[in-house]
Parts: structure tokens; sequence; C-alpha cells
């Protein structure tokens, strides 16, 4: 009976043993696979991190052309606005005395209002007149 016993515990063990292999196997695998499945959301995240920089640099650079545009347009205006509030500076020896200068600048003075040259002067005209005064008749000349 001592030797159907020990058969028995070692029946026992040895299908316990199997049973711990099979279930000692059936987790490593589920381990690889969530190994497998980190790898993957390691190598995505760090694609997404890749992406996300390469984006804030291409916005960064377009942001720093627009400040620079923006500041080149603001130098324009400015530069325009001096122009236009600029005062005529006056010349170093004005021909006018400074009461006169300022008197005739800031006169009104009204535009000429443009004539119109389709008549001719009267010395040219188509009648005689002035020195071409005389008789329309030609003479007659005896010969």
């Amino acid at each position: 009976m001592e030797t159907v016993i020990d058969i028995m515990v070692f029946a026992l063990g040895v299908v316990v043993g199997i049973g711990i292999m099979i279930l000692r196997t059936r987790m490593a695998s589920g381990s690889l696979q969530a190994k497998e499945a980190l790898s993957n959301c390691q190598q995505e995240n760090a694609q997404l991190k890749q992406n996300w920089q390469d984006n804030l640099a291409a916005f960064r650079s377009v942001a720093t052309n627009l400040h620079e545009m923006s500041k080149h347009i603001d130098n324009q205006i400015e530069d325009a606005e001096h122009i236009l509030e600029d005062e005529k500076q006056p010349p170093a020896f004005p021909f006018f005395s400074k009461e006169a200068t300022n008197i005739l600048s800031k006169a009104h003075r009204k535009p000429k209002e443009e004539s119109n040259i389709d008549n001719q002067p009267l010395d040219y005209s188509g009648s005689a007149s002035g020195v071409f005064k005389g008789s329309n008749t030609p003479q007659k000349s005896d010969d």
C-alpha cells in the first residue's frame, strides 16, 4: 500500500506540475501580448510627440514671418505718416521776409480758369486788319 500511495502522490505531483506549466505558459503569452501592446503604444506616443514638435516648429516659423511682416508694414506706415505730417522746411535764404512768406503760404489762391483758344488773333483773321488792311482787288499792271 505504501507503494500505491507513493505512486499516487507522484502522479498527483506530475499532474500539478503539468498544470502549473500550462498556466505559466498562458500567463507568459499574455504578458508578451501586453509587452507588444505597450511597445506599440510607446512608439505611437513617440510619433505623436515628433509630429507635435514638427507642427510647433512650423507654427513658430510662420509666427516669426508674420511678426517680421507686421514690423515692416508698421515701419512703412510710420514713414508715410511722417511724410504726410512733415511740414515744409523753410529755405535757408528766403526770397521774401518771414511775414510775407507766412502770408503767401497761407493765402488761398483761386485757380486760373482754363481759356478756350479756338479763336485766332485779329491780325490773322480772315478779313484784312492792321498792317494787312488794304484793297481786296488785285492791282492791274500795264505792261
